[in-house]
């Protein structure tokens, strides 16, 4: 689903099989290390959608589910650390958000007026700090299909949810 290269000749991969998501570290062509990511409910994440690497550091979108999706802030060193799991939305999204050169990330969520299925969506973005996804701010709900934000939201977010 993804490689994103690291430095000295590393790589991260990003794979998804009949387990869930896999998350591969690699020096050179010696695997190093390899783990999955778990949501919320324990349960690894099914696929791996987008993955994004910088200063030692990355960001890696996941799905699940009929309609979910959540990112993972991971260290890579000498081997894979899961620092930190994003809210989990309707959709993610990970890019350098505030030009850092770390990854960061963008939850889609719902407002849930009127239900779920009717409601407004809008962007919730994160960017890196001290190991952890920090929220900046959200996007105007809307009603239609809207791209992951390019830069950091610095809007009110929604408060009924």
């Amino acid at each position: 689903m993804f490689s994103a290269a690291l430095p000295g000749g590393h790589r991260l991969d990003g794979l998804h099989g009949v387990g869930g998501n896999v998350l591969a570290y690699w020096d050179g062509a010696n695997l190093v290390d390899t783990t999955q990511v778990r949501g919320s409910d324990g349960q690894p994440y099914e696929r791996v959608t987008a993955g994004l690497c910088g200063a030692g550091r990355c960001a890696v979108a996941f799905e699940f589910g009929a309609h979910s999706a959540a990112v993972a802030a991971l260290r890579v060193d000498t081997k894979i650390t899961v620092v930190d799991i994003a809210v989990e939305g309707v959709a993610a999204d990970v890019r350098d958000l505030n030009a850092d050169g770390l990854p960061d990330a963008a939850v889609r969520q719902s407002t849930y007026e009127p239900s779920f299925a009717l409601a407004p969506l809008y962007w919730v973005t994160y960017v890196q700090q001290d190991d952890h996804l920090v929220p900046t701010g959200c996007t105007t709900p809307v009603q239609a299909y809207e791209e992951a934000p390019i830069t950091v939201a610095t809007g009110a977010c929604p408060t009924n949810v």
